[in-house]
């Protein structure tokens, strides 16, 4: 679009020369536009990013893709698989049993991007009122558990992860159950009054799940699998070594994990994402031999897009968040508490990450320091003026490099939002809500248009997707 602008003034110059100010006029006011056009954005997004967006769209629509019927009405309703919507539509599940031969670890299998996910469960700690060097530690743990994904994991086939906390009501309403278990005195006038505080506060009470979700790569598990036998059972072994290796670590990081997720739990979890309304009977036989669902109904009956910005699956609509913006300016570790403890909506915060490789990682901070030197350089010959901002982005770079080159992993990630509600008239206010408190803690959120059914996918569901397949650097 440049070199257009570029041609468009030159042929309006000559235009110009020779007279004709009309033609002129014309082909400059093109090549404002083409220049206006190559650098604008429009919600943190250039016009070439949204052209296939728009166009998928509109395909998707045209041929009727934007609707989707499972339950009764899927293709093959009576097998036993999971029929899942749009980009999740090519999992299937396989079991894989642990050396005690009780415990059952679920895996999603994608048939057509060959790689493998599952779930681990895990429980935060309070952060807000640990001392400062607790809070240090523990960032120094996490530090030391994303270099360890980013490193030997990634040797044994880890493509990415993502971390997915959400909020949703506590309909088994665990603050009085806790109560009834652990009380000694039950006629004491204490115990009255908290069992009347937890029976009152059962209607707005929150849950929150916290899963690490893991992909990895079959074409990397290939060998193992093909010397097992080729079967399920050989892949299903060689992913549960690697996880057994995850849990550990994480583990020794400092967080409180609770197992990687059955079929049945893990099929429960993108149940109730699809269809609120069954939080509540699900809930009910969390302790029960018969807890979660089975796989295959683990999708909705009915989900639909709803214009451009909205996801309509069973009993709820959702709209998804894409936080294009982190903080500019120095955070503390507890940066995100507003999104995570003040909003009383029901919401799923997600972080995706997929770690670079060393050497790809150095190309790209290489071209970062070549191209700001050259910068300088030319402001140098040119006797502009430096802005702090261009500053900051050079310190920034040296930065990168020296934790680079001090062994630190580079990561590509993406931060999403999701938000669901009953009612189109609550999901604006509830989106509006988490927007005000991105937006207090220094963030750019934007709403994704036209593909919220992937934006589903990737943030309300633990399947650690949203990130484009990378070929080459993008800065």
């Amino acid at each position: 679009m440049v070199v257009a602008g570029v041609i468009s003034a030159i042929i309006a110059l000559n235009l110009l020369a020779a007279g004709r100010v009309v033609g002129a006029l014309t082909f400059f006011a093109v090549a404002i536009a083409l220049n206006l056009l190559a650098f604008l954005r429009f919600k943190g997004r250039r016009l070439t990013e949204w052209l296939p967006i728009v166009v998928a769209a509109l395909v998707q629509r045209g041929t009727g893709q934007s609707e989707y019927r499972g339950g009764p009405w899927a293709p093959d309703a009576s097998r036993e698989h999971m029929d899942l919507p749009g980009p999740a539509a090519g999992y299937r599940w396989v079991a894989a049993t642990a050396p005690d031969g009780l415990t059952k670890v679920g895996l999603l299998v994608h048939r057509g991007e060959r790689t493998v996910t599952a779930a681990l469960t895990c429980y935060g700690e309070n952060l807000i009122l640990a001392d400062r060097d607790v809070q240090t530690r523990r960032l120094t743990d996490w530090a030391q558990l994303l270099n360890i994904l980013g490193t030997d994991f990634t040797d044994a086939g880890l493509v990415r992860w993502a971390v997915t906390a959400r909020a949703v009501p506590d309909t088994g309403n665990r603050a009085q159950r806790f109560l009834a278990d652990r009380a000694v005195e039950t006629s004491s006038p204490a115990y009255r009054s908290l069992s009347e505080l937890t029976a009152a506060a059962a209607p707005a009470a929150q849950r929150h799940d916290v899963h690490l979700s893991v992909v990895f790569d079959l074409s990397r598990l290939s060998s193992e699998v093909r010397d097992g036998g080729g079967t399920d059972e050989a892949l299903a072994g060689a992913v549960y070594e690697r996880l057994a290796g995850i849990e550990s670590a994480v583990a020794e990081a400092g967080v409180v994990t609770g197992g990687w997720l059955s079929p049945r739990t893990f099929a429960a979890l993108l149940r109730t994402q699809f269809d609120p309304d069954d939080q509540e009977t699900i809930d009910l036989r969390t302790n029960t031999a018969e807890a979660g669902v089975s796989p295959r109904l683990a999708g909705p009956v009915a989900a639909r897009t709803v214009g451009w910005t909205t996801y309509e699956h069973d009993s709820a609509f959702s709209r998804t968040l894409w936080v294009a913006q982190m903080p500019r300016q120095p955070v503390d570790a507890t940066w995100l508490t507003p999104l995570y403890m003040r909003t009383t909506c029901r919401r799923t915060v997600t972080l995706v990450a997929q770690p670079v490789p060393s050497g790809l990682a150095e190309l790209a901070t290489r071209r970062d320091k070549v191209a700001r030197a050259g910068d300088e350089v030319t402001k140098r010959k040119l006797r502009l003026v430096r802005t702090a901002r261009e500053d900051a982005e050079s310190r920034a770079v040296e930065q990168i490099d020296r934790e680079q080159a001090a062994g630190h992993v580079r990561y590509r990630y993406a931060l999403m939002v999701a938000v669901t509600a009953r009612t189109l008239e609550g999901l604006d206010q509830d989106v509006h809500q988490v927007k005000r408190v991105l937006s207090r803690a220094g963030c750019e959120a934007v709403v994704l248009a036209g593909e919220q059914d992937q934006a589903f996918a990737a943030a309300a569901l633990p399947l650690a997707r949203g990130l484009k397949p990378m070929r080459g650097w993008s800065a």
